[in-house]
């Protein structure tokens, strides 16, 4: 991921979280933005910063943004939204369940559903995922998979977006799975100064160029 984002680096010093191990059962994505709030007050000094939150990672986002504004300079929601699509939801608590059962080829394969392209295409992309998938895992600790799979099915910050005081873009493709275009503009309507951009023929995937200089431009 930190290569996606390596365009900043000319301006920024780039900083990427995820969020801790061994998480409690029950904890939400308000609890992680906390965690994250946590970091930007202790280890940077507590200057205000620029937040790009990207698919889950814009989930917890909002919450960080809502609750915290005086931590935020401009913030950026990627592939993400107030909530995801129930299919979308669903779908990753079904990988997360098949994960802790060490069924990784069949997990890999239940994400068939959110690749963007034909049918061969997303043959490939399950064949090669569920045949290497187990490495991307193994650093991973089952369990946590299942409490982050239902703090998404549970997530829904529609009520919180109207507190975000930050800037903000709103970025995603026409084709997200987990973000359909209606839920993409409400969720920027509801954002008092955030404006949206929504690329054609893009998926839950990497946005492109063009992604990349609208987000410059934007944080500039």
């Amino acid at each position: 991921m930190y290569k996606e984002y390596s365009f900043l680096n000319k301006h920024y010093t780039i900083h990427m979280l995820s969020r801790k191990s061994r998480l409690p059962q029950g904890y939400s994505t308000s609890d992680m933005a906390e965690d994250y709030a946590t970091i930007i007050k202790n280890e940077l000094n507590s200057e205000p910063v620029d937040v790009i939150g990207e698919s889950y990672g814009g989930l917890i986002a909002q919450h960080l943004a809502a609750n915290h504004p005086e931590l935020i300079r401009r913030l950026v929601i990627s592939m993400s939204a107030y909530r995801f699509s129930k299919e979308g939801a669903e779908m990753d608590m079904r990988f997360a369940q098949l994960a802790s059962e060490a069924k990784t080829a069949a997990a890999f394969r239940s994400l068939a559903p959110m690749f963007n392209g034909n049918r061969v295409k997303k043959r490939l992309l399950v064949f090669f995922m569920s045949r290497f998938g187990s490495r991307m895992l193994s650093n991973l600790n089952p369990e946590d998979l299942l409490v982050e799979g239902k703090a998404e099915v549970l997530h829904d910050s529609k009520n919180q977006l109207s507190r975000i005081t930050a800037p903000t873009l709103v970025v995603a493709g026409d084709r997200d799975f987990f973000c359909p275009v209606p839920l993409l503009h409400e969720t920027a309507l509801l954002i008092p100064n955030a404006k949206l951009i929504i690329y054609k023929g893009k998926g839950h995937e990497s946005l492109g160029k063009q992604f990349k200089r609208d987000v410059l431009a934007f944080l500039l």
